[in-house]
């Protein structure tokens, strides 16, 4: 894992200087920012755009309210500086939701890209113990090396500073401490990232990767022992999904370092036949595989038999498929390179995409298909919600945030597994 995490950290840390300076930490007092009709207009987008996810029961009352008013506060601010020719604020306030929508929708985007380029946990060689040759060489049992992260910057530590500022002010926002947990896993600070991973129980505790994402934690905070509560989390997790990666190849590795080694086979057995075919996952387990059976081998005992692995019985459909196809009143006014984004978010749950696809307006009307390996984030895919509102819509600036001119569509609360869904992009985003 150690390249996994170090070109993961690299990028994760270009996400933070482009997305963070200008809305976390500007530090240009003596510039005035000049208010006009267009920051009005944003915030009448802003409430639009709320007003529909409301109507089409897409968010909770509550976050309904306290939404609306922020966005109401915040163009009265606005208002106030205009008039009163003032300075523009050193530091954007701490409870701002658009700050939040915005770190969990381009950050989790970049993360995306680069899972899809590298694959799973175990895509890089050196995962798991029996790769790097011996239990007793491997690193520690997360998925992260002892060594340090590259620097991180100052950027990114005022980013963490700002997030903890805002749960304090925050308590009850569980995703505000997941988001937080995850940073504190990146810089390695393993005792504060399970005291975050606490703070969101509610949301860890039915979440498989999220489960082995604490064990992970738990395991390296106690210098890489998973022992006690990380393997009993591990097992939750599998109780929750046999087929979790991590949960998996944890497992194996837990048992491995035990000398369990028909149960560690069995483990990596199962992790080889949910990865694909191939892939430096599968190759990666190969290698294990061929390790673990050698020590049985080895130790004058018998290699267990393999069985045939479903997980039918246990994991329910992770995709949803159809067509998006543009209404003829709106043709015109849309380019062929118009960037189309289709995704689908829980119905109840955090507004983040599982999955999304990025096209071009030239290829509508289009067949598309959302599954899991389109998740932005771990934990946060269409095999985590059951159901879910799939959208669709042409952006003129190729944005992922919604913006006036706009067109979109979706469909109404699906399950997860429906095929045949017709999307009609017919509405303009005023």
């Amino acid at each position: 894992m150690v390249v996994f995490w170090i070109i993961a950290a690299c990028l994760f840390i270009a996400a933070m200087l482009f997305v963070l300076p200008p809305l976390l930490s500007r530090k240009g007092a003596d510039k005035v920012i000049e208010h006009d009709d267009l920051n009005v207009s944003v915030y009448k987008d802003q409430l639009a755009e709320l007003e529909r996810d409301n109507k089409n029961g897409v968010i909770t009352a509550d976050y309904y309210e306290r939404t609306k008013h922020e966005i109401e506060r915040r163009l009265l601010q606005d208002v106030q500086n205009e008039n009163g020719g003032e300075q523009a604020p050193t530091t954007t306030g701490p409870g701002g939701r658009a700050l939040v929508i915005v770190l969990a929708l381009v950050i989790p985007l970049f993360s995306m890209l680069l899972y899809m380029e590298l694959g799973s946990p175990t895509a890089v060689t050196g995962v798991a113990p029996v790769v790097a040759g011996a239990a007793e060489e491997a690193p520690e049992a997360g998925n992260t090396p002892s060594g340090k992260h590259p620097d991180t910057g100052d950027q990114v530590e005022a980013m963490v500073k700002q997030l903890e500022l805002r749960m304090e002010a925050q308590p009850d926002d569980i995703e505000g401490w997941l988001m937080l947990a995850r940073s504190y896993r990146f810089q390695q600070r393993h005792v504060d990232a399970v005291a975050a991973f606490e703070k969101a129980m509610p949301l860890v505790s039915t979440n498989p990767q999220l489960l082995a994402d604490l064990a992970d934690t738990l395991a390296m905070a106690a210098g890489g022992n998973l022992d006690g509560r990380p393997i009993r989390l591990i097992r939750q997790s599998l109780e929750l999904d046999p087929a979790n990666v991590q949960s998996l190849w944890l497992a194996g590795t837990y048992d491995f370092e035990r000398g369990d080694y028909e149960q560690a086979l069995s483990y990596w057995r199962t992790l080889k036949s949910v990865v694909e075919p191939g892939s430096q996952d599968a190759n990666a387990m190969d290698t294990n595989i061929a390790e673990v059976e050698a020590r049985i081998r080895a130790a004058g005992r018998i290699i267990p038999p393999e069985e045939e692995i479903t997980f039918s019985s246990v994991k329910g459909p992770t995709f949803v498929a159809g067509t998006v196809r543009l209404d003829p009143e709106y043709q015109e006014k849309i380019a062929p390179t118009d960037t189309v984004f289709i995704y689908a978010r829980a119905a109840n749950g955090p507004r983040m995409p599982l999955a999304m696809l990025k096209k071009q307006a030239q290829d509508l009307p289009l067949e598309f298909t959302l599954d899991e390996k389109m998740a932005m984030m771990a934990g946060m895919s269409l095999a985590d919600y059951p159901q879910i509102i799939v959208s669709a819509r042409i952006s003129k600036s190729g944005n992922a945030m919604a913006q006036s001119g706009d067109f979109e569509g979706r469909t109404a609360v699906i399950d997860v597994g429906m095929v045949g869904l017709d999307i009609n992009i017919n509405n303009e985003i005023p």
